[in-house]
């Protein structure tokens, strides 16, 4: 039996999330897992460079890192992975387009260890 999610129960589990677009009860998800690099590419209206995944140097050079928040963010993300944490579901459209969790697959990039992530996938 698959569980489904509106968008609201998850606005409603996380305290950080930066675009709650989807966060209603209209907006319905399952939680999976997938191939991380199935994510790279996806179109996302929501980046700087039109793609899911940032690259550590594309965040690096973002005009918003000026006081290394986002580098910070993700190099943290990293250390607490690598020492066996884990990071909450990233959220997805039907395309697999992010909704929330930049930071998360630009860390999950970096750990040639991880080749699955769970999402959040809108269906």
């Amino acid at each position: 039996m698959t569980t489904y999610y509106t968008g609201k129960e998850i606005c409603g589990k996380y305290s950080d999330i930066e675009n709650d677009d989807f966060g209603t009860d209209a907006h319905r998800f399952i939680l999976t897992a997938v191939a991380k690099e199935t994510l790279y590419e996806v179109p996302c209206p929501f980046s700087s460079n039109g793609r899911n995944l940032l690259t550590f140097k594309e965040w690096e050079e973002h005009p918003e890192n000026y006081d290394g928040y986002h580098t910070d963010s993700i190099q943290k993300m990293i250390e607490y992975i690598k020492k066996g944490g884990t990071m909450p579901p990233m959220i997805v459209n039907k395309n697999l387009g992010l909704y929330d969790g930049q930071h998360r697959l630009t860390a999950y990039s970096m750990i040639p260890e991880i080749k699955e992530v769970q999402i959040y996938k809108e269906v």
